[in-house]
Parts: C-alpha cells; structure tokens; sequence
C-alpha cells in the first residue's frame, strides 16, 4: 500500500528499527538502545521551572511498592490540577522515560503535578497487575492532594498505546468501585481491543513502529493465548456500558493499525453522553510524538496540553 506520511516525521519513521513482539528480551533491547541513541543526538527536555521527583508509593494490596516521577511545578503555591500519566510499550517495556516529554509539558505549560507511574510490566506480571498499580497510583494522589497542592476535582489520567488502555481501563475502575473522581482522560493512540478485528488493524501488516503481528503477540503476552471472557479492564472495547466516564481527549493517527478502535472507542462514548475531543492526525504514524522533535509532534503535543487546560479550567 502507497503510504504518505508527513515531511517532518517521515526520515525518523524509516530509521525506525524493525521490533519483534513475539521475543519479549529482543523488543525492550532493540527499543530500549534507539530511545538511547535519540536521547544522546536530541538530549533529554527538562525545564527549569519544573522539579523532577522520584519516589516509591504503596502499590495494590499484597503488590511491591511502585515507583513513581512527580513533575512539580516550582512556582506552585495553591492547589491545581494533575497529570496521571500511564506510559506506552505494549504492556511489555518501557518506564518512567518513556513519556517524559508529555509528563514535562504538561507540567512546565499545563501547570499540572504530572506523575509518571512505572507499573508492573507482562508477560512476568500479565493482567490485571499493571492495570492494578496504575489505578493504586491514582487512589494514592487523590489521597495525597492536600500535601500534593492538587484540587482532588481536577485529577486527569492519560498514557498512549498501551497507556491509553491503562488510562481507558482506570477510569472504568474509578466509576465502577467508587472513585477517585477523574475529571478528564486523554488516551492517544489507545489499544482498547483484543480481538483485532477492524479495517485499519487487518491493513496494518506492513506498518513502521506497530503492526498487526506485533498487536497479537501483544495481547497474547498481556491476557493470555487461550482466552474466553476477557475484562474491559483487559480490553476496554468489550465494555457494555461506557456512560458515567470523565470527558475524553482522544488521539489517533492515519497509519496505525489502532486507528479505528480508537475512533470507534471515542464514537463510543460520544453515544452514551460523554463528552469526547477526538484529533486524528494524517501522514503520522503509531508514536509520532515520541520519536523526536518535529513540527507535527510539537503541534499535537501542544493541542493536547491545550486540551488539558480547557478540561481543567471546566473542572475547577
């Protein structure tokens, strides 16, 4: 198929290297030394106005402590908004670095308390450990607001891929035990559905960065091979009632195998009452944003900390 990406992400697509799902110890290796490479020709965004914290926080009952990066702004003096973000990787690999950029920007621009949350990584802990830790994540912020100088009523969740199911999942969790109230969720490029069966996915085979193999191993690390009745904690799509969740900001992009389950989770939701801003990006693919700095990247981080901010401002 004649794809057309955009002019200013197409030579970091190409580069990017070949990974193989299937062969958990090979993907994080292959990933883990591209993220190394950009980080040392690129370096490592911070701002002076934002002070990086890591710490470790009580994870779910009977779990290990979770680790966890607050982003605090140094100019905070009164209580405000928070971004809880659940970081991408096919619920396979990566870490804290993996969403530094919008953890940092949602920060220094969104004048949030971000907090990166390193959850429990498949296929050594599979569902529903990593969904567990970021829900356990954000009952601790709620929790911890007073001394966090967060509004208990402006808490946002969001992560992409993987994290926007995570992010997907959590607020399910929230509404259906109780709380803690999320007042926004931001899921870019989400997976939300096991059972890869929409347009975009049976096209994606010949994609860069994601791919429709890639997907099924994916899954098969997370849920298991043999599977029957899969969660919406697991998989979002398969919820039969989506009423009752926070207003969304959800991302999608023209090349990825994810498009349609993400437009079709958004469309969704729309359907039940809940407000929704779905962004589609043409020429981009599956993780655009963190392939490095580019003029489509910034564009679309910049709308979303934009977003971020009208949904706090409502809120507040």
């Amino acid at each position: 198929m004649n794809r057309v990406y955009d002019p200013t992400i197409e030579e970091m697509v190409r580069a990017f290297p070949r990974v193989d799902v299937s062969d958990v110890p090979g993907a994080r290796k292959v990933v883990a030394e591209f993220r190394e490479a950009m980080l040392k020709s690129m370096g490592r965004p911070s701002h002076d106005q934002v002070e990086e914290v890591e710490r470790t926080i009580p994870g779910p009952k009977g779990a290990p402590p979770l680790p966890i990066r607050l982003y605090v702004p140094k100019d905070r003096t009164e209580a405000g908004p928070a971004f809880v973000n659940f970081h991408g990787g096919g619920f396979i690999m990566g870490g804290l670095e993996m969403e530094h950029p919008r953890c940092l920007a949602m920060a220094a621009e969104g004048g949030a308390v971000s907090v990166g949350v390193d959850y429990r990584l498949a296929p050594e802990h599979p569902f529903p450990a990593g969904v567990e830790d970021c829900y356990a994540a954000l009952r601790w912020v709620a929790a911890n607001a007073e001394d966090l100088k967060v509004d208990r009523d402006r808490i946002a969740i969001g992560g992409g891929s993987a994290g926007g199911n995570l992010t997907a999942a959590v607020a399910l969790m929230a509404r259906d035990r109780g709380g803690p109230k999320i007042a926004f969720q931001m899921l870019f490029y989400p997976v939300v559905d096991d059972r890869s069966e929409t347009d975009s996915m049976k096209a994606g085979t010949d994609l860069y960065i994601w791919d429709y193999q890639n997907n099924l191993y994916m899954w098969d690390h997370y849920i298991g091979r043999d599977r029957e009745e899969v969660s919406p904690y697991a998989a979002p799509a398969r919820a039969d009632d989506l009423s009752g969740l926070p207003p969304a900001y959800v991302m999608t992009c023209e090349h990825d195998p994810l498009r349609d389950e993400g437009i079709l989770y958004a469309m969704k939701l729309m359907a039940v009452g809940v407000p929704v801003e779905l962004h589609n990006y043409p020429g981009t693919v599956h993780g655009f944003d963190f392939l490095g700095p580019s003029d489509i990247s910034m564009f679309a981080l910049q709308e979303s900390v934009e977003a971020f901010k009208r949904a706090m401002g409502r809120a507040a």
